[in-house]
């Protein structure tokens, strides 16, 4: 049934940018609950929609289940399922529509019985654009809990014990336009913009380097744009960049580096997107150790502590000190044409959430 829930759920083309879709998604996901002793709601911020469900009427149950639906962009081909060797192709399957297909499962099984517990569903669209208006907007609005399961990090069952922040930057260079046969008549924008990018790069390790793990800053250059034709010495230029940092960087020596950088080129111009906190992962929570004990004494399931070099809505809820739980089953590929999701390993996954939420957030 897991199977079928997710392959319907990567069928449906969340794009973070496309909010009439994941509309329909959510509907799609109410449909599959409706009936069952539960409290729905919908909210919406800055134009993104998050879905709250709950066992009892409160904004702080005991245990939040917490998924994003929207995905980032891929061709259309991508949006269809399809399983080869035991495994789930599509986009969403791993990050992270199978956590979504996972609690459908759940709220299902446990049917009438759902008022015994105590628990909550935060299904969320703005993950992949920051986070920002859905899990930051909700904890901002008061909902809150012992602990939080978010199966968006960690891999193959071992679990996240720190994540890099994330640091999102537009910059826009400017020039002046001129015929592509007198180019001293001009000043290239486009060539401002790559000679600052080498400038900025040289304050960060060459990847890849001879550090094994990689904790360290890094820096990618997402998009390279400017001017129109061969023979034209553009005016303008644009790059996006993402500069990754673990918890032991300077952030504020980082943001010197780029305004130091920045000071050495004229008509160069910096703007922020997304600053994202780096983060670590406190194992003292006791709904942590139960929820591995489970997996070890189900499935002889044996974890250790992994970095992650992305970060997820996993940060708004350290922030706040609540303990978390950040691993998943075995896939990989997100991001990529070839996201996939080991179903076998799924149903495990699923059986040990299971029992992990039953022993933890009874209450009658």
């Amino acid at each position: 049934m897991i199977e079928k829930t997710l392959a319907k759920l990567i069928s449906f083309k969340t794009v973070s940018q496309d909010q009439e879709e994941n509309q329909r998604a959510l509907d799609w996901i109410k449909s599959q609950i409706e009936g069952l002793p539960l409290y729905v709601k919908e909210l919406k911020s800055r134009g993104f929609f998050s879905l709250v469900i709950t066992t009892q009427k409160t904004k702080k149950p005991i245990l939040w289940l917490v998924a994003h639906i929207d995905v980032v962009p891929a061709t259309k081909e991508i949006f269809v399922p399809r399983i080869k060797n035991k495994k789930l192709y599509g986009r969403g399957a791993f990050d992270m529509k199978f956590a979504i297909a996972c609690y459908l499962e759940l709220l299902k099984v446990l049917g009438t019985g759902l008022s015994n517990y105590d628990f909550g569903v935060i299904i969320t669209t703005d993950e992949e654009k920051g986070g920002f208006s859905g899990v930051k907007f909700l904890l901002e609005k008061g909902f809150s809990s012992e602990a939080c399961f978010l199966p968006d990090g960690g891999q193959a069952w071992n679990f996240e014990k720190a994540a890099k922040g994330a640091y999102h930057l537009s910059i826009e260079s400017k020039g002046k336009s001129a015929h592509g046969s007198r180019p001293w008549l001009g000043e290239n924008a486009l060539e401002n913009l790559m000679d600052f990018l080498f400038a900025l790069k040289k304050h960060f390790p060459t990847e890849p380097c001879s550090i094994k793990n990689h904790y360290h800053p890094t820096i990618n250059v997402g998009r390279i744009e400017g001017g129109e034709v061969a023979n034209k010495v553009p005016a303008f230029a644009q790059a996006l960049i993402d500069i990754r940092f673990p918890l032991s960087t300077n952030q504020a020596k980082l943001k010197k580096v780029l305004w130091s950088t920045k000071s050495k080129f004229k008509n160069i111009r910096l703007k922020e997107l997304v600053f994202a906190p780096a983060y670590e992962n406190s194992f003292s929570s006791p709904y942590l150790k139960i929820f591995y004990k489970i997996a070890r004494n189900k499935f002889n399931i044996r974890s250790k502590g992994i970095i992650s070099h992305g970060t997820s809505d996993a940060r708004f809820f350290a922030v706040k000190k609540i303990p978390l739980i950040v691993t998943r089953p075995r896939g990989g590929g997100h991001h990529s044409e070839n996201e996939w999701i080991d179903l076998e390993d799924l149903d495990k996954f699923y059986l040990v959430l299971k029992e992990f939420v039953e022993k933890t957030t009874k209450i009658s």
